[in-house]
């Protein structure tokens, strides 16, 4: 008994240590580090490495709790280029998603059997609208700040075409992350007029 409440206490310990570094890193950036002062840190070459890494990792994890927004928004306030950082983003994004994809085309023998029923219900929707889907890969991609695994593991398990997942999604990230970092700097341009 007492070895399962220990191991089951540093689960949830190990669960909950992402979450406090996130937090802290939060913390610290909000009061410590100005965007301006990130970027004389790390430096504008090594910025977007950073963010297609991140978004890479965002991409590759599964239901993944990486907050490359947060730094797609503090390196566009930062002052480099929002176009390119979306950009860059979106192209990691893609990247990670190739692979949910292939993980869902190849697991599906993994998949438990209460699925089944839903994927075959997508599946009955994606026959009967072929050309509907990539349109709504794109609005998800443009208009969700979600993970894409959901979409890219189903449309691998239901082997749907990979480049119109793919091409369709990335767009869409490509229009959500440049969008993202655009406001992001117009909006804080805007607070920034605004006495308190």
């Amino acid at each position: 008994m007492i070895k399962k409440k220990s191991f089951f206490q540093t689960k949830y310990l190990i669960g909950l240590l992402p979450i406090l570094v996130a937090v802290s890193l939060s913390i610290s950036f909000y009061f410590f580090i100005t965007p301006e002062k990130l970027i004389t840190i790390i430096g504008v070459d090594n910025a977007y490495l950073l963010i297609f890494l991140l978004a890479l990792i965002g991409g590759l994890t599964t239901f993944s709790g990486i907050p490359y927004h947060l730094i797609l928004i503090t390196l566009a306030l930062g002052g480099l280029n929002p176009f390119i950082l979306g950009t860059v983003t979106a192209l990691g994004v893609a990247l990670g998603d190739s692979t949910s994809y292939f993980l869902g085309h190849n697991g599906s023998a993994f998949i438990p059997t209460r699925f089944t029923s839903f994927f075959s219900k997508l599946n009955v929707f994606i026959m009967n609208y072929p050309k509907l889907f990539p349109v709504f890969c794109f609005l998800y991609g443009s208009l969700i700040p979600l993970s894409n695994d959901f979409i890219a593991i189903t449309s691998g398990l239901l082997r749907y075409p990979f480049w119109k997942v793919i091409i369709s999604l990335g767009l869409g990230n490509l229009v959500f992350n440049i969008s993202l970092a655009y406001l992001a700097t117009h909006a804080y341009d805007f607070l920034q007029g605004i006495y308190f």
